[in-house]
């Protein structure tokens, strides 16, 4: 059979450089409509991560790929409580594909939600979402995060608001 070999490692919070070691994380693996591969009799979801590290075959195609830090009804429906960010991948006959889920931490997601909420106020103002309810929720997530430890690599994220931009 010409499927493809996908090994998903699994980073720690807040870490996108060092694999977790822990067996507490499971993959997930969705067509490109977030709905769970099934092929030949198998269910991909809540795949174990032995040490951060899942080796999975599947068929040819494209696929999104996360994980979670626990296994779907044992956390927050639908898939768990920690999730990693989601990568899309392709793979082809006999590929043999190596994806990273770096796995946020709660300051990282924070911040970018207070960004996207802000990036997207006027268009939630227009869809008839009360103007008072998103400048609160911007405010609310806003003080909450500022109040979360940062993570190393979110801190340092922080520092790009102020650097110049290289215009190449």
């Amino acid at each position: 059979m010409s499927t493809a070999t996908l090994n998903v490692w699994i980073t720690e919070i807040g870490d996108p450089c060092h694999i977790v070691s822990s067996d507490r994380w499971f993959v997930h693996i969705v067509d490109c409509e977030g709905k769970v591969l099934k092929w030949c009799g198998k269910v991909y979801r809540d795949i174990p991560a032995k040490c951060g590290h899942a080796q999975i075959e599947i068929p040819p195609g494209c696929y999104a790929v996360f994980a979670s830090e626990n296994k779907a009804g044992e956390g927050i429906p639908p898939f768990g409580n920690q999730l990693t960010h989601v990568q899309v991948v392709r793979a082809n006959c006999c590929d043999h594909i190596c994806v990273t889920l770096f796995s946020p931490s709660a300051h990282y997601c924070g911040t970018w939600f207070a960004n996207a909420l802000v990036q997207h106020e006027g268009g939630l103002t227009r869809a008839g979402v009360d103007p008072n309810l998103v400048r609160g929720a911007i405010e609310a997530v806003r003080a909450l995060v500022g109040r979360m430890p940062a993570d190393p690599f979110s801190a340092n994220l922080e520092g790009f608001r102020g650097e110049e931009r290289d215009e190449r």
